[in-house]
């Protein structure tokens, strides 16, 4: 494959709806694609709200050597350069542990993790099929009382919409944080506003010197809105939400479900 103008681009790929099918499969025309872009010089970032061991899987069967952006931003490293400075964030378990005390009344579930250990609330199928792969302690339990490190993401499955605002309250307690509901789901996560995946596409921009421009970003929720915002060519999927299509420079004319992100890069480089 070759690029009709020869510039360096960024790519960066939100996971769910986006680059993996409805059924969390990566298509083999895909994985070849991207791999082809690496080859070509390109960066193709796996930017995702998974953690590290969950990305480092699909990392790692497309071929990749470039950094990665876990948990929509908290974490972000270079499996394989020890000269890409990680940001890495973590929420003190003291606050956790004062928002919990409040939304417990108002969810069915609550989940926080760090890269080795898991707190459950009490088991939940949907979130093992996010998080859990590898080697990993699991302790199930009120989180006040089980959970004992900073954790690095709270997520927690509400009993109704109609307590969105509880949540919200509970959280906006505590400066800087904030809370994104899932987009047609019950889920939600806690987050910092000084986080983000935009955040850490800057710094990867900034380390491979290639220009604002040329960072391509393609998603399909709310957690990809500020770097598709931020991105000089920013795209969302069909299948995306009403929130982004609205930011997007451009709607991918496939969805996750037919290679949506091949149809979209080649619409960037020209090759279609």
């Amino acid at each position: 494959m070759s690029n009709n103008n020869n510039e360096r681009y960024i790519f960066a790929l939100d996971m769910d709806g986006t680059l993996l099918d409805d059924n969390k499969q990566i298509s083999s025309q895909t994985k070849q694609f991207l791999s082809s872009l690496e080859k070509d010089g390109h960066v193709v970032i796996l930017a995702s709200g998974r953690p590290f061991r969950a990305l480092k899987v699909f990392y790692d069967d497309i071929g990749l050597h470039s950094p990665l952006i876990c948990y929509n931003g908290a974490y972000c490293t270079h499996p394989y350069d020890k000269n890409f400075e990680e940001t890495h964030f973590t929420f003190p378990k003291e606050i956790i542990k004062e928002i919990y005390k409040e939304v417990k009344p108002y969810v069915k579930n609550v989940m926080c993790e760090t890269n080795d250990n898991i707190w459950l609330e009490k088991e939940d199928e949907e979130l093992a099929k996010f998080f859990w792969h590898g080697n990993l302690k699991v302790t199930y339990g009120d989180i006040f009382q089980t959970l004992s490190d900073d954790p690095w993401t709270m997520l927690m499955q509400g009993k109704d919409k109609k307590y969105d605002d509880k949540i919200l309250e509970a959280t906006h307690k505590h400066k800087g944080f904030e809370v994104r509901f899932w987009y047609n789901s019950e889920y939600s996560e806690i987050y910092y506003l000084k986080t983000s995946k935009a955040k850490c596409l800057e710094q990867i921009a900034k380390y491979y010197n290639i220009p604002h421009k040329n960072i391509v970003a393609i998603g399909d929720a709310d957690n990809d809105i500020e770097m598709v915002s931020l991105s000089g060519y920013g795209i969302a999927m069909k299948n995306a939400n009403d929130s982004l299509k609205k930011v997007a420079k451009y709607i991918s004319e496939y969805d996750n479900n037919h290679d949506g992100v091949i149809h979209a890069i080649k619409h960037v480089l020209n090759l279609e």
